[in-house]
C-alpha cells in the first residue's frame, strides 16, 4: 500500500492500451489498496486526451463517451483530487521560473509538492509522481520526490 500522485499521462495509460496500460491498471487496482492522488486539473487535461483521439479518428465517438464516463466515475471512486487553489497557481508559476515547464505540468507538480508537504507535516512517506514524461519526472526528482514512468513497464 502506497501513495501516488498520477499525472494525466498516467491517467491516460489506464483507459488505452499503450506501453505501461498494464502497469498503471495493477497500480489502480483497488487491491492493491494505494492512495491514488489526481490533480483537479487532471479532470480536464484527460477528457481533453480523450476528445483529442477522437478527432484524430483513433476512438469513434462512441468509445470517446464511454471512456470520460468511466473516468468520471474513477474520478469519484478510486481518485483522490487534489484541489487546484490559488496558492498552487501561484507555486506553480514561481515553479517555471526555476524549471523548464509547460503550464499544466508547472501545476501538476505544484499539486505533488503540496501533497508531498502535507505528507511531511504528518511524517506520512512521500508520494511517488507518477508520469510518462521523462522531463517531469526529471524535475520531480531535483524537488525531492521518487518518479515512476509507466513506459519503463510493458
Amino acid at each position: 500500500m502506497g501513495s501516488y500522485f498520477l499525472d494525466t499521462s498516467a491517467i491516460v495509460k489506464r483507459y488505452f492500451p499503450e506501453q505501461g496500460h498494464t502497469w498503471v491498471v495493477t497500480l489502480c487496482d483497488p487491491e492493491q489498496a494505494h492512495s491514488l492522488y489526481i490533480s483537479q486539473a487532471a479532470l480536464v487535461e484527460v477528457v481533453a486526451t480523450v476528445c483529442r483521439k477522437a478527432r484524430e479518428q483513433s476512438i469513434a465517438d462512441e468509445e470517446r463517451d464511454a471512456l470520460i464516463k468511466r473516468f468520471r466515475q474513477d474520478s469519484q471512486n478510486a481518485y483522490i483530487i487534489w484541489p487546484v487553489t490559488i496558492a498552487i497557481y501561484t507555486a506553480a508559476g514561481d515553479l517555471c521560473r526555476s524549471h523548464r515547464l509547460r503550464a499544466y505540468d508547472a501545476v501538476q507538480l505544484a499539486c505533488v509538492l503540496g501533497l508531498r508537504d502535507e505528507a511531511a507535516a504528518s511524517e506520512a512517506p512521500f508520494p511517488i509522481f507518477v508520469c510518462a514524461d521523462n522531463n517531469l519526472s526529471a524535475i520531480v526528482a531535483t524537488e525531492g520526490l521518487s518518479a515512476e514512468n509507466p513506459t519503463d513497464y510493458p
